[in-house]
């Protein structure tokens, strides 16, 4: 129950989120072009209001589908999920994909094994993977990226430092932290 404590005092909550959000629907449209589009992005974090705060930041890289998951056990099966919203997305395969470090039954560095292994259906194992963490240790950061996480973000967040991980993993950019 403390991480779970933690984890909310990372998160900016409720009104503040859509009040953010209304201000990054207003950002510069040139910027929203300069990265490939999104169709699909995983959210794996066990807390509600953070997976809240990453559908958010995917809404300015014109994402047309995002699937929430608070567990890694649940991952997997989610991302063949599809989508007939509108008729485009006929397949299962993800474009990005979010995880929490610390998460119960299946933690995400072992979700990031799984993924760069292979073979998975619904996902590429070039699939960029944001890992979005409270947990801030510099042996941290490096076990992730050695997993093959493509970028981690330390908590607390904001839109902006989502926005960037965002960028930085669509462009498949060397590994790197934000903070």
């Amino acid at each position: 129950m403390e991480y779970l404590g933690r984890a909310l005092g990372h998160v900016v909550l409720n009104g503040k989120c859509r009040l953010m959000a209304a201000n990054q629907r207003h950002q510069d449209e040139s910027v929203k072009t300069m990265f490939p589009r999104i169709r699909r992005a995983l959210v794996v974090d066990d807390a509600k209001p953070m997976r809240e705060l990453i559908r958010i930041a995917l809404g300015s890289f014109h994402c047309r589908d995002v699937i929430e998951v608070e567990d890694g056990t649940l991952a997997f099966g989610a991302a063949n999920i599809v989508s007939l919203e509108d008729g485009d997305l006929t397949d299962g395969s993800t474009d990005i994909v979010f995880l929490d470090w610390m998460m119960p039954m299946l933690d995400g560095i072992a979700c990031t094994k799984l993924i760069r292994s292979g073979g998975l259906d619904g996902f590429n194992a070039d699939v960029p993977i944001v890992m979005v963490t409270a947990r801030t240790e510099d042996e941290c950061e490096r076990t992730a990226l050695d997993a093959g996480v493509t970028v981690f973000v330390r908590k607390p967040v904001s839109l902006r430092s989502l926005s960037a991980g965002i960028a930085e993993a669509l462009t498949k950019t060397p590994q790197k932290v934000l903070v």
